[in-house]
């Protein structure tokens, strides 16, 4: 259906559903590490804690209509909620970009449930079990959609495959060194990406993402000098995931 559009009616309804989809996102990851739930109560100003009514909601909108600062007490709002709307409506971009039909649109969901994971790994190293169940599930019953030509079994030894993969380096490391290498969420998320492409695409997606965090231990280490910093590599695995799922098919 989504392929009988207009281009620029696609690039609109996927773009607008990003942001939507963001400001959830921005709200999710927000909430959730503090013990809140999305659906406690309306959306609230962090300093003079007034409740924010629809129109100060509207993903980006709001933001730039408002330059950045709460309407009521003028203090500035973080700026992470704008990043993530902006990412979201990105995916949706780069999936009909990239992509056409309902080939698309099964990207877009599979960025779009990604999208959380990378984030929290980043802002709190967390990889959620629920989330990681729901990107699973999803790739059980969208990932036929998006990569067709892997069958049932390559993707059951995908799921299969990544979680062992990563999860026999992290105990092999653990024994070695007496120390986490890895968190225990990484083994999960990669085999959940690999229900979704199958265990032919996760040996490009490792090493993709095993690049990021390379140049990320880089700039870190020039920026602060410091060797141990801890790395969201679950995130730099989703981000590798979206990038060799749109280059490979496009």
């Amino acid at each position: 259906m989504l392929g009988a559009l207009p281009f620029w009616y696609q690039t609109m309804l996927v773009m607008i559903f990003g942001l939507i989809w963001g400001s959830f996102i921005a709200a999710l990851c927000s909430r959730w590490p503090r013990g809140e739930r999305v659906s406690d109560g309306r959306s609230h100003c962090d300093h003079c804690q007034t409740t924010l009514r629809v129109k100060d909601l509207v993903p980006l909108v709001s933001y730039l209509w408002l330059c950045g600062k709460c309407r009521y007490c003028g203090q500035s709002i973080a700026i992470s909620a704008l990043y993530i709307e902006v990412a979201s409506a990105a995916i949706g971009l780069f999936a009909v970009m990239f992509l056409s039909g309902g080939q698309a649109v099964a990207a877009a969901v599979f960025g779009w449930l990604l999208l959380p994971l990378i984030i929290l790994d980043f802002q709190q190293l967390w990889l959620p079990n629920r989330l990681v169940l729901v990107l699973a599930l999803a790739g059980v019953f969208i990932g036929p959609f998006l990569v067709p030509d892997v069958n049932w079994p390559d993707r059951i030894l995908g799921g299969i495959f990544g979680f062992l993969a990563l999860e026999v380096i992290r105990q092999a490391f653990r024994k070695l060194r007496q120390v986490e290498g890895m968190g225990g969420g990484d083994p999960k998320l990669f085999g959940a990406i690999g229900l979704w492409i199958g265990w032919q695409g996760l040996p490009m997606t490792l090493l993709l993402a095993t690049l990021i965090g390379f140049i990320c231990i880089a700039v870190a280490f020039a920026l602060s000098k410091k060797s141990d910093t801890q790395l969201p590599f679950g995130a730099y695995m989703g981000m590798a995931a979206f990038a060799i799922v749109l280059l490979a098919l496009a």
